[in-house]
């Protein structure tokens, strides 16, 4: 019998294991991959304040660093919001994690599927037969996640795109919006279709991730349209969740990150939710073991903690319904302006510009300034 068993080695489930690992606690992580990160289906940035989030030092995971965030409309106005992020090879930065996860004490079983999970029993069932038992199961096994199909969940999931090319030194990230590169894509509801498509600069490799939400045939009229231009090094895809999980636990059962649909619903990142929700899940599962509480705490307090997920999801749809025509007349008002994040400088001339501007006065763009306005005061984006 396990204290808790961790279903996925990603950055979540790695960090969960290792910080229950290091609170004393009998810990097994299962992944049904031999290697993990590969394939990468991550845009591969992360804001460095998060970085402590994952309590790990910076290391050979870090491929550069990022200035700016810039944001391109259909008529290639533009605005950008001062930000500090990382570059990452994915695949190495899990691998780190796994790595810190295996020295704090977890058994680290890989190549390992789990077929079946009751989160009732705490009863988990390997491919080959064999069974474990743990105390306490830790979801975090992706956004088709068997965990939380266990607890019949099923995680609303978007598509998307994304190739690795050649790329010269840059000092920003770029969103494009643009809802004319998804006429044809199928399969989507207005809300889910495809309206920003980015490209990430990593200096060290001298390469980009170009991406987008939606499929391939988006993704190649993007870098049509826009003549992005550069050597493939590799093409990789997957699914984002878009919402939190209506359920994120079931008795002796918790879901993490992607599986409990803990992304960002406006960007996409994944890699600050999941380690704020391993810690959080660790911390109510210690407490559990312990016989603190009766039950594991954690739904309620990752609700709390993650209570901007609905402003982010506001913005998505807020954005999801504008024509482009209308995204240009945004983009107008907004062109040229550098947010510097605390200082939120740039506020009056956005007024000023807005006031000039007065299409773009209406009810249905408050929720995306006022979510640009709640990143100038963080000083970040996630």
């Amino acid at each position: 019998m396990y204290s808790a068993a961790v279903v996925g080695a990603g950055p979540a489930g790695s960090t969960a294991a290792r910080f229950l690992s290091e609170k004393g606690h009998d810990v097994i992580l299962i992944d049904r991959k031999e290697v993990v990160g590969v394939p990468k289906q991550c845009a591969e940035g992360l804001f460095s304040d998060c970085l402590p989030e994952f309590a790990t030092e910076i290391g050979g995971f870090i491929t550069g660093k990022i200035r700016y965030l810039e944001v391109v409309f259909p008529n290639l106005a533009s605005y950008r919001v001062r930000c500090d992020l990382f570059m990452l090879d994915r695949p190495e930065f899990d691998q780190h994690l796994l790595k810190l996860a295996e020295r704090s004490g977890a058994q680290v079983a890989l190549g390992e599927k789990a077929e079946r999970i009751d989160p009732e029993s705490g009863m988990i069932r390997l491919r080959g037969g064999e069974t474990i038992r743990a105390e306490a199961i830790v979801g975090a096994d992706g956004p088709a996640s068997r965990v939380a199909k266990s607890m019949k969940v099923k995680n609303r999931l978007i598509p998307a795109a994304q190739m690795e090319i050649a790329w010269p030194e840059d000092d920003a990230i770029y969103a494009y919006l643009d809802h004319d590169l998804c006429p044809h894509d199928t399969g989507t509801t207005q809300k889910s279709r495809s309206y920003s498509c980015w490209v990430f600069p990593k200096n060290e490799r001298g390469t980009a991730n170009v991406g987008c939400f939606g499929t391939f045939p988006t993704l190649e009229r993007f870098v049509s349209k826009y003549r992005i231009a550069g050597d493939v090094v590799e093409k990789n895809g997957g699914a984002i969740p878009l919402g939190v999980a209506e359920r994120l636990q079931r008795r002796r059962a918790v879901l993490i990150g992607d599986a409990g649909g803990l992304t960002n619903p406006f960007t996409g990142g994944g890699l600050y939710p999941a380690a704020r929700s391993a810690k959080i899940a660790a911390d109510a599962i210690d407490r559990f073991l312990r016989g603190e509480t009766e039950r594991i705490e954690y739904e309620s307090r990752m609700r709390r903690d993650f209570v901007a997920s609905g402003l982010h999801m506001r913005g998505r749809n807020a954005l999801a319904a504008l024509s482009n025509d209308e995204l240009c007349r945004l983009g107008d008002a907004m062109d040229g302006l550098v947010f510097p994040g605390l200082r939120l400088s740039a506020s009056p001339l956005l007024v000023y510009r807005g006031l000039r501007h007065p299409g773009i006065m209406r009810p249905k763009y408050a929720p995306l300034l006022n979510l640009l306005f709640r990143y100038c005061l963080a000083g970040k984006v996630w």
